[in-house]
């Protein structure tokens, strides 16, 4: 029984001694307190030199695009470029069965050969009774024929000069040859078939995209604008494949129509880039950035602090009481992660550009950007821990 009231009566001098430790240090923990706001980060809007960059929709165009058709009429011998493959210049492409045409071209060199003996025997004979009208061995109309038949002789010799020429340029045919580095487009025709007919001339296409070029339209009223930076200097483009801005190539501004369209009061312009990875084909849509020079003292705000209410565009602008407001704007165009607007908040006005989705008017907020204020004091009383009195003897 002593052991068991031993043991209790330290039991309760520990809870005692646990107690007292507890209030000698001020209490338990106090709580932790919500801040008093909503964090968010903030921007200044600031004014800064931007470019005078516009955008256009425009369509890659190749400067070069050919078909290729059978000029004479035969059995397709051989394809020697794969459809859809980048071809060299003089490289060939199609070949035509050449042994026909070859047969002609003999025959005709050989119709040539019998003509010119036939003229060259005339001119003999011609020369020889020269001497002889003049003693009247020979009548005058005799001679007259001898005269005439040299000439037509000469005349079958051309006409056979030229069947040789047709003959040539006929079996040059059967071979084509790329004019230009290119692709192949798909062939309508293959190996084996007969081609040159009246349904059967076209046998493909080929395309020249390095350079390529790439037309847009802007409005006939911004030509003076051109005009005048043309005049100083190359004007710089950048054109981007449509639906992936990833895809970019810079070129240069080479031609402007000589006309402008009277039903759209617009103006076709080229712009001439390099293509060199071949990603930019004929017929895709692209947008072309065109570099206007620069514009000074633009009002600009973080993309990320504008959103959408409805039809409009807003920003929340802090107050100085660290509250905010909504306030509507006019939104020029973005411009590498910074909005331009043309009205709306002051430059050195804050807004949120990070939280804004959980704000509302009137919403205090916490800016993170900025260091916490310090703590509001209190009576030292109150927050020093008292010394324990000590005991007393």
């Amino acid at each position: 029984m002593n052991f068991i009231k031993s043991k209790r009566s330290a039991i309760a001098i520990f809870i005692a001694t646990a107690s007292a430790a507890l209030l000698s240090c001020g209490g338990p923990p106090a709580p932790p307190t919500r801040p008093n706001g909503v964090p968010v980060t903030t921007a200044l809007v600031v004014t800064q030199t931007v470019p005078l960059d516009q955008m256009y929709p425009g369509l890659a165009v190749s400067p070069r695009m050919i078909q290729i058709d059978a000029r004479v009429e035969g059995f397709l011998l051989k394809q020697g470029v794969p459809d859809g493959s980048v071809t060299k210049p003089d490289q060939v492409i199609y070949r035509i069965d050449p042994r026909p045409f070859e047969a002609t071209l003999a025959s005709q060199q050989g119709t040539l050969v019998q003509a010119v003996a036939q003229r060259d025997y005339s001119r003999k004979e011609m020369e020889r009774n020269a001497p002889l009208l003049k003693t009247d061995a020979i009548s005058q109309q005799d001679f007259d024929k001898l005269v005439a038949t040299y000439e037509t002789d000469q005349g079958k010799v051309i006409t056979a000069e030229a069947n040789v020429l047709t003959a040539k340029i006929n079996l040059s045919y059967c071979t084509m040859v790329s004019p230009f580095a290119g692709i192949l487009g798909a062939s309508q025709f293959f190996e084996g078939a007969v081609v040159g007919t009246a349904n059967t001339t076209n046998l493909n296409s080929l395309v020249q995209i390095d350079p390529m070029w790439a037309e847009f339209s802007p409005s006939a009223t911004e030509w003076p604008k051109f005009s005048a930076l043309i005049a100083k200097a190359p004007l710089q483009a950048t054109v981007t494949f449509d639906g992936n801005d990833t895809i970019q190539a810079p070129g240069k501004i080479i031609f402007s129509d000589n006309q402008a369209s009277t039903s759209t009061g617009t103006l076709m312009m080229r712009v001439e880039f390099a293509n060199p990875n071949l990603i930019f084909r004929p017929g895709v849509y692209v947008k072309v950035n065109v570099s206007l020079g620069e514009e000074p003292n633009v009002m600009v705000v973080p993309q990320d602090a504008v959103f959408a209410r409805e039809t409009n565009l807003y920003i929340w602008r802090v107050k100085a009481d660290d509250t905010v407001e909504t306030v509507q704007v006019k939104v020029l165009k973005k411009i590498e992660g910074l909005i331009e607007l043309s009205s709306g908040p002051k430059v050195g006005d804050r807004v949120v550009v990070d939280g804004i989705q959980r704000l509302k008017p009137g919403s205090k907020i916490i800016d993170m950007n900025q260091a916490p204020k310090p703590a509001a004091t209190t009576e030292a009383a109150a927050t020093t821990p008292a010394s324990p009195e000590p005991a007393k003897k």
